[in-house]
């Protein structure tokens, strides 16, 4: 079946028409694909991507992590629906940044990693007290080792300088 990833809604235990499962066994049900976490109707499920898909979250969290993705099979990716920003999606999200760690190197290669979505999602919030969990992912010793993990550290790294450039400037009394 022809997608734009395997870290899909189509593939995702969060849309109610899996059955709270991971993959592809429900991809040819009738039923509507439909986002449990976030209550929103999937209208094209295999082009459709979140950070909390299992590739990306596998401990389940069913808090939504950053806004839903439209894509291609091209892997380019654009915001389809913004998160809103809440205190408790604030909240959220710090906890999550306060966990990163080199590990997440090793996550999918395809699509933003978990942390990246947080950190940019953080950023767009004008979220300033991200700023010293900022500064430590930024002196985490990084991976460089093939590829893939490569391309996630480097997403990471260059997310977090960025996030962490505009938010200084955002900081009051700077």
């Amino acid at each position: 079946m022809p997608n734009g990833g395997s870290d899909c809604c189509g593939t995702c235990w969060f849309n109610a028409k899996n059955k709270v499962e991971a993959g592809y066994g429900y991809a040819k049900d009738s039923e509507p694909d439909f986002c449990a976490i976030r209550g929103i109707a999937i209208g094209d499920a295999f082009y459709t991507y979140c950070a909390n898909h299992p590739h990306r979250s596998p401990e389940r969290n069913p808090k939504p992590v950053g806004p839903v993705y439209t894509g291609d099979d091209q892997g380019n990716r654009t915001v389809l629906i913004a998160l809103p920003d809440t205190p408790e999606n604030r909240k959220s999200h710090l906890e999550l940044l306060s966990r990163v760690d080199v590990r997440a190197a090793e996550e999918y290669p395809l699509g933003l990693p978990l942390c990246a979505v947080v950190i940019d999602q953080l950023a767009e919030w004008g979220e300033v007290r991200a700023i010293p969990e900022l500064e430590r992912i930024n002196g985490l010793p990084w991976p460089r080792y093939d590829d893939f993990v490569d391309g996630v550290s480097s997403k990471v790294v260059e997310g977090a300088a960025a996030a962490l450039e505009k938010l200084k400037r955002m900081r009051p009394g700077k």
